[in-house]
């Protein structure tokens, strides 16, 4: 449901602006909208003075400091919700100097600890290589006419040592000794040569994509065993070295970290005040600010603003009108709890325009029993109920989910939908897969055979039904495509909108035309249907031409005609539900027939194969469960978005969201 929304106009003496900036942002529930001068042309925008404007720069840069530090820091024991009240009496300048010492105290901390992480590397990666190359890199050591060059072959084939032997002996007539040795899983390599051969040699080399092995200085002074006690020394030291350094930045998290979410927290509400000024207006003595707040918050608003001002700041409201730039009014979707969740489903795109219909109840219904329908699998849906159930638990915590791979966090309120989604969409497959008697494909099945036993589905949409389920799934698809029309004209109806109420009804025609006409043409319904349909068809045509009335735009009727053919195509784009549906229980099924089939190939036999037949089918199983939950999902999301909202527009007719100035709540 799209909450009912008031455009709200404030009114002041200039002193008092700043105060009630303030006042604004505590109630959170004003979306300031910016002013423009044709809206007001007596006044002009507030403008920040020169000293406003440094102290804009001086909270921006420290903001910008406390966030680079939070990211450094360990996370504390509980990230508490904070707000952002005043850090004191200290003044921006203060906090300012403070954040930029503790920032260097913690850089300092992790740049060190960096480094000791990349001289741990280091020692990783050429501890093998030095013990075995540097006596060979030693013995020509301060040679007037002798070089030597080291370096490392990823790989363990010698025929490539052979071939680079032979390119360098060319290049220097053989005046070149190559020594290799095993180092690890590679070849470490030595090539000694005549200092007047370098340019020659290092030419071979470059082409063959060598590059020498050069110690980092720390570890290049003195000689080979010299060189390996130290890497075996600080081998050692390293752990303790970096224990220390993670050890203060603890203590530096567990002492300064409450302060930093809440001066964070301060200074970003603070520079939301200074820049929301901008979108103000003012003359010399007073200042108007615009904004919309939900209907139900305007007597909050307004006593608010008379318990802390009285009658020096005035508050005018007036409901939002539907008809009259809609596009302007912010959106603010607020659903049943039950419903709430399915928001989430509509979050990928712009909300829709103010006046217009939120499809987010049909989506409550609708989407879980598609994908139900689709996977349908009692075992699939048990567990995918019990990782919505876990989901839940975290966010019941206040814990957040990250996966890391994939560079995602779901914070705890949004996984508290999540697993609302995910356990709804079980229900719905465990209530379909008792239909289909699915449990792990046909595990039931196999197993009732094997024990002599007779079970049969409800509804066996592999073997026998697979003409019956189609007619299901079209049939859904026909019950979302009118609706959206009819959605469309009632909509268009409500605005006054008589062009769109024409288009409605044309594709409406249209559409229901074609599709009794080709299922007659096709033997897929009654004969009797195919003139019925043409009539309606040329009844759109008609209602078309009548509609020129309106409007005399002859290209756009004959889109609305294609706009038909496009809709009967959604009608029948619903049959993917079939093909993923039938998929999935191909995928399952299969998983139980492969274990056991790859177990008799390999001969393995009597029970030992049993057991490895189906540790093969649990493991496909897990395989194809993964595959399934991600790409079977996808599709009744993309009807929705897709087939079902072009229906009305929503895509075409979208709104702006409902974004209230406030208070920085959460760190």
């Amino acid at each position: 449901m799209i909450v009912e929304m008031s455009r709200v106009t404030v009114l002041g003496p200039k002193r008092l602006l700043g105060q009630v900036i303030d006042e604004v942002q505590r109630l959170g529930s004003l979306h300031v909208e910016r002013i423009e001068s044709e809206e007001i042309p007596q006044v002009s925008r507030a403008q920040l003075t020169p000293e406003e404007g440094q102290a804009l720069q001086i909270l921006e840069r420290s903001l910008t400091r406390v966030e680079g530090v939070l990211t450094l820091l360990p996370p504390g024991p509980s990230e508490q919700m904070v707000t952002g009240d005043p850090p004191g009496s200290t003044s921006a300048e203060e906090l300012d100097a403070w954040v930029a010492d503790l920032e260097r105290r913690v850089r300092d901390l992790t740049r060190r600890r960096l480094e000791l992480e990349e001289e741990r590397t280091l020692i990783t990666s050429f501890e093998g290589a030095v013990r075995v190359l540097s006596p060979l890199l030693s013995a020509l050591a301060g040679s007037r006419s002798f070089e030597t060059i080291g370096f490392i072959l990823n790989t363990k084939d010698l025929t490539a040592v052979a071939a680079l032997r032979n390119e360098l002996a060319k290049a220097t007539e053989n005046r070149v000794e190559v020594v290799s040795r095993t180092v690890d899983d590679r070849i470490g390599v030595v090539v000694a040569f005549r200092k007047a051969d370098s340019d020659r040699v290092r030419s071979v080399l470059s082409r063959a994509g060598v590059v020498e092995l050069r110690l980092p200085g720390r570890f290049a002074q003195g000689e080979a065993v010299d060189t390996i006690a130290v890497m075996e020394r600080r081998k050692t030291e390293i752990p303790r070295e970096m224990e220390q350094s993670d050890a203060e930045l603890r203590e530096i998290s567990r002492r300064e970290r409450p302060r930093l979410l809440t001066v964070r927290a301060w200074m970003a509400d603070t520079l939301a005040q200074k820049k929301v000024v901008g979108d103000l207006a003012q003359s010399r003595y007073a200042f108007v600010l615009h904004g919309w707040a939900p209907t139900r918050k305007i007597d909050e608003i307004r006593a608010r603003m008379s318990a802390r001002f009285g009658k020096d700041v005035v508050v005018y409201d007036r409901p939002a009108d539907p008809h009259h730039h809609p596009e302007r009014v912010p959106v603010l979707l607020d659903n049943h709890p039950l419903i709430r969740p399915f928001q989430r489903l509509l979050a990928l795109f712009l909300p829709p325009r103010y006046g217009a219909w939120d499809p987010s109840p049909v989506m409550a219904i609708t989407f879980p029993i598609f994908v139900g329908l689709v996977i349908g699998d009692v075992a699939y849906g048990m567990l995918l109920f019990w990782l919505g159930w876990k989901f839940r638990t975290m966010a019941h915590a206040g814990k957040a989910l990250t996966i890391n791979f994939l560079n995602v966090r779901f914070p705890p309120e949004l996984l508290a939908d999540l697993s609302f989604l995910i356990r709804i969409s079980a229900f719905w497959i465990i209530v379909f897969g008792v239909i289909y008697l699915e449990f792990f494909g046909n595990l039931l099945e196999l197993l009732a055979h094997k024990y002599h036993l007779s079970i049969h589905p409800i509804y066996n949409r592999v073997a026998e039904a697979q003409t019956s389920y189609f007619q299901l799934i079209i049939a859904t698809g026909i019950v979302m495509i009118f609706f959206g029309l009819i959605v469309h004209f009632i909509q268009a109806l409500r605005h006054r909108h008589f062009v769109g109420v024409f288009e409605a009804i044309v594709i409406t025609l249209g559409t229901a035309g074609l599709f009794l006409f080709l299922g007659a043409s096709g033997d897929k319904l009654p004969s009797t249907l195919g003139p019925i349909g043409l009539y309606l068809f040329l009844g759109a045509v008609v209602v078309a031409l009548i509609s020129l009335i309106v409007d005399r735009d002859v290209m756009k009727r004959f889109l609305w005609l294609l706009e038909s053919t496009s809709a009967f195509g959604h009608i029948l784009s619903h049959a993917r539900l079939l093909a993923f549906g039938l998929a999935a229980a191909a995928l399952a099924t299969a998983a139980n027939e492969v274990g056991p089939a790859m177990s008799q190939q390999f001969g393995v036999p009597g029970f030992v194969g049993q057991i490895f037949g189906w540790i093969l089918a649990a493991v496909f199983q897990t395989m194809f469960f993964v595959f399934t939950i991600m790409g079977h999902v996808i599709q009744p999301a993309r009807l929705h978005w897709v087939e079902f909202f072009t229906k009305f527009k929503y895509h075409e007719e979208t709104g702006l969201a409902y974004r209230p100035f406030q208070k920085t709540s959460a760190p």
